[in-house]
């Protein structure tokens, strides 16, 4: 519960009075955010990457307890709270977070019903691998499958790196790298394993024979 906690205290330099304003009935955001978190945690799903979570969610209000003008920083608030929880817990997300919240006379006051669905598209890049003549690959995806098929996330065309090479991920403040079984291994500052490989900025990691320079975006 600390990113909902650390919500709550973003919440607190928001615009004096915007919670009162948009929140009208007994729901508080903090309320709304743990719920969030709630919702997204029992979407999470196995997939080829690893976890994988839904990143578009509706929630229905009360007329009573929302406001029709829901103030956009508030929405951005608790997208951001999602992407921060999604890092956090090693989750990958397919697309950009999306939340929306829509009033709904159908449900009880105090009642909220969450509508969760998984959209691709676009993310913004959290890191880069960078060779040394300048290319550098943008890491989009919180798993990210890195190998030369065309279907990773991100390919390298060398015949000495394996067509599913590499996962590389974020979870819990830090940044790993772990071989898939590949034929000429995944190193990480010359340090090869088949256990997860620990990244920090500034390293150079290798798959195969290619070498590439690990920066946060």
């Amino acid at each position: 519960m600390k990113l909902v906690r650390d919500f709550e205290r973003r919440l607190e330099q928001l615009v004096d009075g915007m919670a009162g304003r948009v929140f009208r009935g007994k729901l508080h955001p903090v309320e709304l955010a743990a719920r969030l978190v709630r919702e997204a945690d029992l979407s999470v799903e196995e997939g080829p990457t690893g976890p994988s979570a839904g990143n578009v969610f509706g929630l229905r209000l009360n007329p009573r307890d929302l406001d029709t003008a829901v103030p956009s920083k508030l929405v951005r608030e608790l997208e951001d709270l999602l992407e921060s929880t999604a890092a956090d817990r090693g989750w990958r997300l397919n697309g950009p977070v999306q939340v929306t919240l829509e009033p709904n006379a159908a449900l009880s006051p105090g009642t909220v019903d969450c509508r969760i669905d998984r959209s691709t598209g676009t993310r913004p890049p959290w890191a880069f691998l960078t060779a040394g003549n300048g290319t550098r690959h943008a890491v989009r995806y919180n798993r990210c499958l890195i190998g030369r098929a065309n279907t990773s996330d991100i390919t390298i065309g060398n015949p000495g790196v394996s067509r599913t090479h590499a996962l590389m991920w974020r979870e819990s403040g830090e940044t790993w790298v772990v071989d898939l079984e590949s034929a000429n291994g995944t190193e990480v500052n010359g340090a090869s394993s088949n256990a997860p490989l620990l990244l920090t900025p500034g390293a150079i990691v290798s798959f195969g024979p290619v070498a590439l320079t690990f920066r946060l975006a």
